[in-house]
């Protein structure tokens, strides 16, 4: 009996001893409860039962099976964890035969393999390692076991010195997690053994000592380890730096005081640096205000401050140019701990210039594990800023990050040198706040005049600070734009505070000497080319702005201002501007103010008489969104943007604000009088013509800034104003269509004169006479020379400098296939002084056709040179007419949009359909082709163009016609499509305002039917009667009610 009983007790053992084994962490867990809750218990299982149990968990953590390992040293744990709380153990299971079977089963056996002796010696370190969590030694004290696990553990650490950290390691949390003197007295003997084993100076013994200093303040330790009893002392702050970084250093005089290294390198972070960081941020406060407390402080004020740790023992030893790839890793990853941990105070002191040129070396670098770790600093960089840095000096950590990252560039683009995002990640936060802090950063660099930069670099660095500046604008602009406003809160502050700044740099900087009083915001002054860079950047962040609708138009409008109040502070007009011009510009500033003292009052009435919810909108937002943008508005976005042209240097639109002002006054007589102009169109017509001058820009801003003017002026826009937009997409897209678009009227006299000169080149071949040749280019010289002195004597400076080249290149060719030079002012007298036997010289054949063919060669060229210029004149034509285009086909989707029931919308029917058909440009025939049929798609049900009088009706049928016109010409399948639908649409809008219609309707139809039946030249298609046939099912109902 007792024997099966026995034999089933081993086979729950084995099947233990197999799930503590398994991978999965549930079930080691699972089989260490069941080991130590019902296989073993106390007072029932023998002392030679448990030591077997004993003797086989210590020899498992030798098994490199599976998670071996790891289910054994939790149940030896807990097993010893409950023999040393019972007092019934015999002598066979005491600490000294414990620590006998440790011993002697985590030894391997001679002539085993090197794996085996290697899973040995980690069996060691985990045995240890239950040995001290079970807390036997502690309990009841065992000091001469203590130092026998001490020993062993010494003894491995210098016998495999990769093994060296985990052994610290298993003392350092010990004797973190233990208290008491007991304890205490233990700590100290595993100081002394380490000192002993010369161990001491190692990452290993600066964390165990720091660690019992910490838990055991009283503890005294022996003097002599450290040459001034500590090793953050301030004197062995180079000590210390060989000690973390595991590098023994050149034998000194005291071989004691040397760093005891191991020469080998870990993949993590050695766990010293955790400690030893630890102990310098608890020190933090202590170190800067100094401990009121005495004797504590002064010891406190003897160690090194962070600031000092950062630069001597990471700055110039992890992050050293000699330092080897591995140890900068190391450092990267403490910096990644610090940024997490330590207090931001604190974090200004690591962007040192060693360090920050480290990691942007370091971040393109092609080492892949170095990388990876720059790019986890660079990465925890945004997680650390905060708002308040805005009001800090020098804006703390915020200002310091962004100031060090590039300086380490020289002011370059930073990403693009890394070939990373790290600046672009530090301005995607949706913080207003944050965003904030990082503008008063730029700020503040911008205005720091830096010593010995000559202008390129100067304006390397103020371009790299507008760029950075744009990135926040936009950022601060895309949450305004994603973010819905809070209470009263002010949205896009950022980009607000940078644009106001830019403005005024943008519209005083070419006479910012002369303003006195004007504070500039770039030191030590703003560069042509950076003003031009700020000032592109700046209409984009006006392009992104006025995405916002309403607030986007009042963020225009205040940035604008901003000139207005510096022109009263600093009279810029009388500065910059001519009588005249002044005289329009100030009436402009007039004009605008008073549009915005209305909009405000607008916008304050509406909220008030709105819900609460709405109201909170409308007051943030400044303007009625529903009703943006109103005609006022489009006048007052016309006005922002002329004055902000003539401010920043375009004084071509002084004619425009001219034209403006002349219009703004039309329409306020015209709706007092309510009247039209004599052409029968209404004011609004007149804008068309200023808004169609920007549109026909290629802008971004200007794009979107007058598609939303249209937009104001569309409900008040006449057939007349539409007709400025439909003929642009008549214009052919060549030169004569860009002639006919931007009223060229010199062109065609140009053409010509270039074409009889064409000819005349051409007719040169390599047969001509080379007397006439010869007298023909002398005769060209002259007038070449004459033509010149005219020039120079009356300064007229109308020829453009690229024909200047090329006719120096044609005359030094002609002069050096004839053997002459080109003939100055000066030698054009002495020409006429000397005789004719020069060119009377005679000349052989041979050098005749020698000469020929060089002359033959030359004019060669300048017909070739002259082809390709023709070309690319051709080229920059077409695709301004198509650029142009593009612009009217934007305003024509934006009125069909929101005009959709306006009659005039039929009117854009047609132009749009020829369009598609007649245009060689693919983009502009798609465009075409999307824009109708997003507009038909609208038109569901009664949502279509209301017909309100018979003349609309008419004009509806007329189109109608037109459109089945198109229908039987030769097209392409999608101008078939749009006929089709587009002729549906009319349908639709003519029955929909009177069913009567119906007749004249089936009319068009039939006789489209019968053209197509007896015309051979029509081409219309089956599904043009097909769309109809469905319609006519669908309206059958209606119809006959």
């Amino acid at each position: 009996m007792s024997k099966k009983r026995k034999r089933e007790v081993d086979i729950e053992l084995v099947q233990v001893y197999e799930q503590l084994a398994d991978e999965d962490e549930t079930t080691r867990l699972k089989a260490a409860h069941t080991l130590v809750s019902k296989i073993f218990k106390p007072g029932v299982t023998s002392d030679e039962q448990t030591r077997t149990i004993l003797t086989r968990l210590f020899r498992g953590l030798c098994s490199g099976r599976k998670a071996a390992r790891l289910g054994f040293s939790v149940a030896l744990t807990e097993l010893l964890s409950q023999l040393s709380s019972d007092p019934s153990v015999g002598e066979e299971l005491s600490a000294t035969a414990i620590i006998d079977i440790l011993e002697s089963q985590t030894v391997a056996e001679g002539g085993t393999s090197r794996q085996d002796e290697r899973d040995h010696y980690f069996g060691r370190v985990f045995a240890a390692d239950a040995v001290l969590k079970s807390g036997m030694l502690f309990q009841k004290p065992h000091q001469d076991q203590w130092l026998r696990v001490l020993s062993l553990l010494c003894a491995l650490a210098i016998k495999k010195p990769w093994l060296r950290q985990e052994c610290g390691w298993l003392l350092a949390t010990c004797i973190a997690s233990s208290s008491g003197e007991t304890a205490q007295a233990f700590a100290v003997d595993a100081i002394e053994t380490l000192s002993t084993n010369k161990l001491i100076r190692t990452p290993e013994g600066v964390a165990i000592w720091l660690t019992t200093v910490r838990v055991f303040p009283h503890a005294k330790l022996p003097k002599s380890t450290w040459k001034h009893g500590d090793p953050l002392a301030r004197k062995d702050v180079a000590l210390l730096a060989d000690t973390l970084k595991d590098a023994r250093t050149q034998p000194e005089a005291d071989p004691d005081s040397e760093a005891q290294g191991s020469a080998r390198w870990s993949a993590n972070l050695h766990f010293a640096w955790d400690v030893v960081l630890g102990e310098l941020i608890r020190d933090f406060p202590t170190t800067v205000d100094g401990d009121k407390n005495g004797t504590n402080g002064t010891k406190k004020n003897e160690r090194i401050t962070f600031e000092m740790f950062w630069k001597k023992v990471v700055d110039e030893s992890l992050f050293s140019s000699a330092s080897s790839s591995e140890r900068k890793a190391w450092g990267f990853a403490l910096w990644k701990k610090t940024l997490e941990t330590a207090p931001r105070e604190l974090l200004q002191s690591t962007f040192t210039p060693q360090a920050t040129s480290c990691l942007a070396n370091s971040l393109k670098s092609s080492e892949r594990h170095l990388q990876r770790h720059a790019l986890k600093v660079s990465q925890a960089f945004p997680t650390r800023f905060a708002a308040p840095d805005t009001d800090v000096p020098s804006q703390g950590f915020t200002g310091a990050c962004i100031r060090a990252l590039l300086q380490s560039v020289s002011y370059g683009d930073f990403d693009l040198i890394t070939k990373s995002k790290t600046m672009q990640s530090l301005v995607d936060v949706n913080d207003e706040g944050i965003l904030m802090a990082i503008a008063s950063a730029l700020a503040s660099l911008a205005t720091e005049a830096t010593p010995d930069e000559d202008e390129k670099q100067l304006l390397t660095r103020q371009k790299a600070l507008i760029n950075l500046q744009y990135k926040v604008v936009t950022a601060s602009l895309r949450n305004a734009e994603h973010n819905e406003p809070s209470g009263n809160s002010e949205r896009a502050l950022a980009a607000r505070s940078i644009m106001k700044v830019w403005v005024q740099d943008a519209s005083t900087s070419t006479h910012s000497e002369s303003l006195k009083t004007y504070k500039a915001h770039f030191a030590p002054k703003l560069m042509g080319d950076a003003r031009e860079f700020m000032k592109e950047r700046l209409t984009l962040g006006f392009e992104q702005a006025l995405r916002l609708g309403a607030y986007g138009c009042r963020i225009l409008r205040d940035t604008v201002l901003v000139i207005h109040s510096m022109e009263k502070q600093h009279k810029l007009t009388s500065i910059m501007f001519e009588e005249d011009v002044g005289h329009l510009v100030r009436q402009a500033w007039q004009r605008l103010k008073s549009f915005s003292l209305s909009f405000d009052a607008a916008s304050k009435t509406s909220s008030t008489k709105s819900g609460s919810g709405k109201a909170v909108k409308d007051s943030v937002s400044g303007l009625d969104e529903e009703s943006f943008p109103t005609h006022i508005d489009g006048v007052c976005l016309l006005f922002c943007l002329v004055l902000f042209q003539i401010y920043t240097g375009e004084h071509d639109a002084v004619e425009i604000l001219q034209d403006l002002l002349d219009s703004q006054a039309s329409w306020t007589d015209g709706k007092e009088k309510k009247v039209v102009d004599e052409q029968g169109g209404e004011p609004a017509d007149a804008m068309m013509e200023i808004i169609l001058s920007f549109a026909s820009r290629p802008s971004k801003f200007l794009k979107r800034i007058t598609v939303q003017i249209f937009d104001a002026f569309a409900p008040h826009v006449t057939r007349i104003g539409l007709e400025s937009l439909t003929r642009i997409l008549a214009a052919k897209e060549n030169a004569q269509g860009q002639q006919e678009m931007f009223q060229a009227d010199d062109v065609d006299m140009q053409d010509g004169e270039d074409a009889s000169t064409d000819q005349e080149e051409g007719s040169l071949g390599s047969d001509v006479e080379v007397e006439s040749i010869a007298n023909d280019a002398s005769h060209l010289e002259d007038a070449k020379s004459a033509s010149s002195s005219d020039e120079d004597d009356s300064g007229d400076e109308d020829e453009t400098g690229d024909e200047d080249e090329e006719l120096a290149a044609f005359d030094a060719a002609l002069a050096s296939a004839l053997g002459t030079r080109r003939l100055d002012q000066n030698d054009v007298a002495a020409a006429d002084d000397e005789s004719e036997s020069s060119s009377d010289a005679d000349m052989d054949d041979d050098e005749m056709m020698e000469l020929d063919s060089k002359l033959a060669e030359v004019f060669r060229g300048r017909n070739e040179q002259s082809s390709k210029n023709k070309k690319k004149e051709a080229k920059d034509a077409k695709e301004n007419v198509v650029n142009f285009k593009n612009r009217v086909l934007d305003l024509m989707e934006s009125y069909l949009k929101h005009q959709q029931q306006n009659p005039l919308c039929i009117h854009l029917i047609l132009p749009l359909l020829r369009l598609v058909r007649t245009t060689q440009t693919k983009q502009l025939a798609d465009r075409g082709f999307n824009t109708l049929q997003q507009y038909w798609g609208r038109c569901k049900g009664s949502n279509v163009p209301t017909l309100s009088t018979e003349s609309e009706a008419q004009e509806a049928t007329d189109i109608l016609q037109s459109i089945h016109e198109e229908a039987c010409m030769e097209s392409p399948s999608a101008h078939s499509t749009a006929t089709s639908h587009t002729s549906i649409l009319l349908v639709k809008t003519l029955v929909e305002s009177d069913a009567a219609n119906i007749g004249s309707i089936v009319e068009i139809y039939a006789a489209t039917r019968l053209r197509q039946l007896t015309d051979p030249k029509c081409r219309v298609l089956p599904g043009f009667f097909t769309d109809w046939n469905n319609w006519c099912q669908t309206a059958k109902g209606k119809l006959a009610g």
